[in-house]
């Protein structure tokens, strides 16, 4: 085997450059399964990281919440914050219960329906829908 065109060293180099790419890609961008897009949302609401809930949120969603969010601060000025990402920050996070299971009823390319357990709370489902290059949650908001 010619020695200058292989080295011990290169499996390792090559995996670390794969690495190094995969960790420049920022993690809203990579293309998370949809449970794990849903865990990812659970985690940033209890960690009350808006700004990594908000990117998983579906542009529907994201459109509902800002409505909500403009039509509270018109009613309690100066005490509802007229930003759906800083109410996403709130108390709502303290409300957050991890998820006991999460089954995947329904899988397509661009959408996918989950069955979501946790304690206290009846199961139910949720839906996501592919989005900027990933699974963004698709929430009704009431």
């Amino acid at each position: 085997m010619n020695r200058r065109l292989f080295s011990p060293r290169l499996p390792a180099l090559a995996l670390a450059l794969a690495l190094a790419l995969l960790l420049a890609v920022p993690a809203c961008q990579r293309d998370l399964p949809p449970d794990a897009a849903y865990r990812a949302l659970v985690r940033a609401m209890a960690e009350r990281d808006e700004e990594a809930a908000w990117d998983l949120l579906s542009s529907a969603t994201q459109g509902r919440l800002t409505d909500r969010a403009r039509v509270a601060a018109e009613a309690a000025p100066g005490v509802v914050p007229p930003s759906a990402r800083a109410m996403l920050a709130g108390d709502a996070p303290l409300g957050v219960r991890p998820p006991t299971s999460i089954t995947v009823v329904e899988s397509g390319p661009d959408r996918a329906v989950l069955r979501v357990e946790a304690p206290g709370a009846k199961p139910g489902e949720v839906v996501l829908v592919r989005e900027r290059g990933g699974f963004r949650v698709d929430l009704p908001v009431e």
